[in-house]
C-alpha cells in the first residue's frame, strides 16, 4: 500500500466526490437495512470504497456524502480507504459498531461513544515499514476519538431520546463462552467497559493519517459479573442498528461544518 496507489485511486474516485462534503462510514453489517441515505449511482466502481450513499441536508452547509467502508472489503482496503479519505479532505470518519459490556450495568440494547481504547491483540495495522508522506512512524495516541464528532454525535441521540454512555472501548479476540486468551476480569481491572474484535485498525489508521475519527457502539451482550456465560438482554437486532445509523444521521443533521460546536 503505497502514497502513489492512495493519491491514484483519490484521484479516480475523486472526481466524483469533491466539491461536497465528504464524511467516511463503516457501520455493522447489521445495518445495511432500512438506512436513512439514499445510495449514489452503483453502476460504476467506487473503489477502494464499498458504495457512496447521499445524505439530505436542507441548511446551506452543503450536500453530504457519506463514503462507506464495508467488511465485507478485508482489512487492508479499509485502511486504505481511510487513507484515500484523507486525500479528498473528508472531514472525518464516524464508526458504529456492536460490541460486549463488561459491566451488567451498560444494559443491552443502550448506546455508547468511545472516548478511548485498549488493544488486547498485539495486532497493530500500522506495522511494517512507515511512508511519512502517509503519517508519522508514531502518531500522537494520547486522545485518538474527536471531541467535536463525539459531541455531536451525542446530541443526535438526544435528539432522538436516546442516552449515550461514554466508554473505554477493548479490542480483544473471538468474545464468546471461551474467548482465546481472553479474560473479561482482567479487562475489567485495565480499565475497559466494552469489548469486541474490530474498530481499531480504522481507527488507528484514521489518527495515523490526521482524519478526525469518532465511533458509536450498541450493547449488544453483557458479560456477568459473576460466570463467565454471555447474557443477551437486546432488543431486535434490526431495530438497535436502525437507531445506530438514525444516531448518525441526526449527527450530520447538527453539524454545519467542521468549527461547529
Amino acid at each position: 500500500m503505497t502514497y502513489d496507489r492512495i493519491s491514484m485511486l483519490a484521484d479516480v474516485v475523486g472526481d466524483r466526490l469533491r466539491g461536497n462534503r465528504i464524511v467516511g462510514l463503516l457501520l455493522p453489517r447489521e445495518s445495511s437495512h432500512a438506512l436513512p441515505w439514499k445510495e449514489m449511482d452503483a453502476s460504476e466502481s467506487w473503489t477502494p470504497f464499498e458504495t457512496v450513499y447521499r445524505a439530505a441536508r436542507p441548511d446551506r452547509s452543503g450536500q453530504v456524502l457519506l463514503a462507506c467502508l464495508g467488511y465485507e472489503m478485508g482489512p487492508e482496503r479499509r485502511i486504505e480507504a481511510v487513507r484515500v479519505l484523507r486525500v479528498l479532505r473528508a472531514e472525518a470518519l464516524v464508526i458504529g459498531f456492536g460490541c460486549t459490556a463488561l459491566d451488567p450495568g451498560y444494559e443491552a440494547g443502550s448506546f455508547v461513544i468511545v472516548e478511548d481504547h485498549v488493544n488486547c491483540t498485539g495486532e497493530n495495522p500500522l506495522r511494517g515499514p512507515n511512508d511519512e508522506r502517509l503519517g508519522p512512524r508514531y502518531p500522537d495516541m494520547s486522545a485518538p476519538y474527536d471531541a467535536r464528532w463525539a459531541h455531536s454525535l451525542r446530541k443526535g441521540a438526544a435528539s432522538m431520546g436516546l442516552d449515550m454512555r461514554p466508554v473505554v472501548y477493548g479490542r480483544v479476540g473471538r468474545v464468546g463462552r471461551s474467548a482465546a486468551g481472553g479474560d473479561p476480569s482482567a479487562w475489567a481491572q485495565a480499565g475497559i467497559d466494552v469489548v469486541g474484535e474490530g474498530l481499531l485498525d480504522e481507527a488507528i489508521a484514521a489518527v495515523h493519517c490526521g482524519l478526525p475519527v469518532a465511533a458509536v457502539g450498541v450493547v449488544e451482550k453483557s458479560w456477568p459479573a459473576e460466570g463467565n456465560n454471555l447474557c443477551s438482554s437486546i432488543p431486535p437486532r434490526d431495530r438497535q442498528h436502525r437507531s445506530l445509523a438514525g444516531i448518525i444521521n441526526q449527527c450530520l443533521l447538527c453539524r454545519g461544518g467542521m468549527d461547529d460546536g
